[in-house]
């Protein structure tokens, strides 16, 4: 498959970076991309870092160097690359263009002996750019999963349809789902507004005035942007949710306000790459697409119900997951099968232990989030000395709910509770706060308090 710059280049149509004071034409990036080729012709078949600074330089920098060196590192910003990276790496390129640093370019004549062997400036690889992505954020050392860009693009839909759209950007551009959201919206020649910084209410005034129609985030993203009661006024056409369990509480809102949408939730992950899209409006995914042929992934369940994954498109298997001796990856999320449906209940990795009983907190939250008056749940382990941990929950009332009223609301939540959970998986104390935070790639953050 062609690298990144050559699919734009066949392209006739072609969108815009929107950025909140200004915009670019994807055209005028392209230009920009080939002056860094011709300008740093020693960067052929290197590795490189790149450290994101903002939108429009980052997508300029994956048009030049994709197809172009052999190997591309996406950094979190404000990170030294040299903190962050492999240590068998001897030779790599920064970008942007720093001054060299030590551990990095152990041999100062690095540049001008790459500029002494760099040949043509017009020479492309004969294989594919190896795009290296990080699994954690700017703390700890990161652990890094290879991908191609036909394994990133193998869900991008094609369509006269998608020309039109406006999408938004929710995620942080370097990780994994910000950068589907990229490519998604550069390749179907779509324009792509920058949304990632600011409070709730900025972020959907900007997605107004933006006139965004299509847009992907988790689904505590989701219930963010509701909770300011202003999202119904975005003229959204296409709605997309991943990184967390799209339970049927948050489809069944979305479906209600915005009836025209397509609304899909997507099972992928930096390490599987993606899964599979569901698009019928139910939570989970039909039972009869285990050990199906018609998927562009093979899926089964573990004797531990681990859902188990395998994708054709995966470049190569990572050491951050698990595998079986068939090569399919263990995806770490519990799962059941219920009504012919197969259910997500939560991460085994999060797991609380409650006197030696496993709680999942995504199962917890879904039930809470089921009581109309809850707009946002989360779920979290309190240690105790005689059970090991209890269950704890955080939960955000509407806002023409009063504090007062929720003595009756707790009522609700408890008969919910007891029809659906076991006694342990009960919350033993609920708390009502103003907001619940997200961690940088727009999850729930169930960190104990």
């Amino acid at each position: 498959m062609a690298s990144l710059l050559e699919q734009l280049n066949s392209q006739v149509n072609l969108g815009h970076i929107v950025l909140a004071d200004r915009q670019f034409s994807l055209g005028k990036l392209q230009k920009r991309a080939l002056e860094i080729r011709q300008q740093f012709p020693h960067f052929a078949k290197q590795s490189i870092a790149i450290s994101y600074t903002e939108l429009i330089d980052f997508v300029t920098a994956l048009m030049a160097f994709d197809g172009w060196c052999q190997a591309i590192y996406l950094c979190p910003p404000n990170v030294s690359p040299k903190n962050i990276l492999p240590a068998n790496i001897d030779e790599l390129v920064l970008w942007p263009i720093a001054e060299p640093t030590s551990g990095l370019n152990p041999n100062p004549d690095l540049a001008s002996r790459l500029q002494h062997n760099a040949s043509d400036t017009n020479q492309q690889l004969e294989q594919a750019t190896n795009w290296y992505l990080a699994t954690s954020g700017t703390t700890g050392e990161p652990k890094w999963c290879a991908h191609t860009f036909l394994s990133l693009t193998s869900s991008t839909k094609y369509s006269e349809k998608l020309l039109g759209l406006r999408w938004a950007l929710l995620y942080q551009a370097f990780r994994f789902a910000g950068l589907q959201v990229v490519l998604q919206a550069l390749l179907s020649g779509a324009d792509l507004v920058d949304v990632t910084a600011g409070e709730p209410l900025a972020q959907v005034k900007l997605l107004q005035d933006k006139h965004v129609s299509a847009m992907s985030g988790t689904p505590s993203l989701w219930r963010q942007l509701l909770m300011t009661n202003k999202l119904a006024k975005v003229p959204l056409r296409h709605i997309t949710l991943g990184g967390e369990i799209a339970d049927q509480a948050i489809l069944n809102q979305l479906s209600k306000m915005f009836p025209q949408a397509k609304i899909r939730h997507i099972y992928a992950s930096t390490e599987a790459g993606v899964g599979f899209v569901v698009a019928d409006g139910q939570a989970g995914f039909p039972r009869a697409w285990l050990n199906s042929t018609e998927l562009a992934v093979s899926l089964k369940i573990s004797a531990q119900e681990h859902l188990l994954i395998k994708s054709k498109h995966q470049f190569k298997q990572t050491s951050v997951a698990e595998y079986d001796a068939q090569g399919y990856m263990d995806t770490q999320d519990r799962v059941q099968i219920k009504d012919q449906r197969v259910l997500f209940l939560g991460r085994a990795t999060g797991v609380i232990n409650v006197g030696g009983n496993k709680v999942y907190p995504e199962k917890v939250e879904q039930v809470l989030l089921q009581v109309d008056e809850i707009k946002q749940a989360r779920v979290y382990a309190k240690k105790n000395p005689v059970m090991g941990a209890l269950v704890v929950a955080e939960v955000v009332l509407s806002a023409e709910i009063e504090t007062m009223q929720f003595t009756e609301i707790k009522k609700q939540v408890l008969k919910t509770c007891k029809n659906q959970l076991q006694r342990f998986e009960i919350p033993t104390k609920i708390h009502i706060v103003k907001d619940i935070a997200n961690n940088p790639s727009g999850k729930l953050n169930r960190t104990s308090n």
